[in-house]
């Protein structure tokens, strides 16, 4: 998030360290750690299924995407040449576009608690998917960014404190309803997230009626979330169709676009720094349900798993 990014400029070395981080001793803001899955706790509660199931729909079908979110998650932009005989397993295999860490404003993020342990802050989506893409799973390893250290505080209720201060901890449930730190799940895995199908709209909302804008407050798409979610009665729609999905998004970018407020959700920011646009984008739409687009991927996807059932 651009916050914790903040965080790290004025501190960030010239040439970061990357680190297999089974110890964080050595470890300092502004580094980058290879971990595996099982290593990141979360620090939201709910997710919108909608948008990992997108992912996954649209790995089953194109592997170049796949390896392509990989190197764009660990700072190497994208993957080049051929993936037909790359493995998840074994990053000899395929070939990115840079070095780890190159692009630093494309990785996720963690924070050290004082136990040592990281806590995911950007990135649950993403990275919920390659937990639950074939062959990923917990012990799957991505390169993120330290993002902030607190390991000089005293005790894990002072880190707690100091998560909600710095807006690092997103403390509600899919119905907006406060939760304790103890509610939050403790690893990575999408049946240990509850769905926020409002998030996930405004996932499919992007580009549609908002984007997100240059300095983004941590959890902008929950805010914005919030803001809608007594707005729009979404058992009004058929969200297992195309036509009610698009109708749903037509509703959702109406709200957005017509909402003036300078408290977002309670963000404390206004509907322009939030990243309102002026006017509907009937060309982010059409891009949204052109033919194997997101919205195909996604409903695809998720027809194929009630037919698992």
């Amino acid at each position: 998030m651009m916050l914790l990014r903040l965080l790290v400029v004025g501190v960030m070395c010239t040439v970061c360290t990357i680190a297999q981080a089974r110890t964080t001793e050595d470890i300092s803001v502004g580094d980058i750690v290879e971990l595996s899955l099982s290593q990141l706790h979360p620090t939201q509660a709910s997710i919108g299924y909608d948008q990992v199931w997108y992912k996954l729909g649209r790995y089953s079908v194109d592997r170049k995407k796949l390896f392509d979110d990989i190197c764009e998650a660990n700072g190497q932009r994208g993957v080049m040449g051929s993936v037909k005989s790359a493995s998840l397993l074994n990053s000899d295999s395929y070939n990115c576009e840079a070095r780890v860490g190159t692009d630093k404003d494309e990785m996720k993020t963690v924070v050290i608690a004082p136990n040592g342990q990281y806590y995911l802050t950007d990135g649950h989506h993403t990275l919920n998917a390659f937990y639950e893409m074939p062959k990923g799973g917990a012990h799957f390893r991505i390169h993120l960014l330290v993002a902030k250290d607190y390991r000089s505080l005293p005790n894990m209720t002072q880190f707690w404190h100091a998560m909600k201060e710095d807006g690092n901890v997103w403390l509600y449930n899919q119905s907006a309803q406060t939760i304790k730190v103890s509610e939050l799940p403790s690893s990575l895995g999408l049946t240990n997230f509850a769905n926020d199908q409002y998030r996930a709209l405004m996932y499919f909302s992007r580009g549609v009626a908002w984007n997100k804008p240059p300095s983004p407050v941590p959890f902008l798409e929950f805010y914005w979330a919030n803001e809608i979610r007594d707005k729009v009665a979404l058992k009004e729609f058929d969200l297992n169709d195309k036509a009610g999905y698009e109708r749903a998004i037509r509703a959702v970018s109406q709200v957005i676009l017509t909402l003036k407020t300078h408290n977002v959700g309670g963000s404390k920011r206004s509907t322009t720094q939030m990243g309102q646009f002026r006017q509907f984008s009937q060309k982010g739409l059409d891009k949204l349900l052109k033919s194997n687009g997101k919205v195909d991927n996604m409903l695809r996807y998720k027809h194929q798993l009630k037919m698992k059932q």
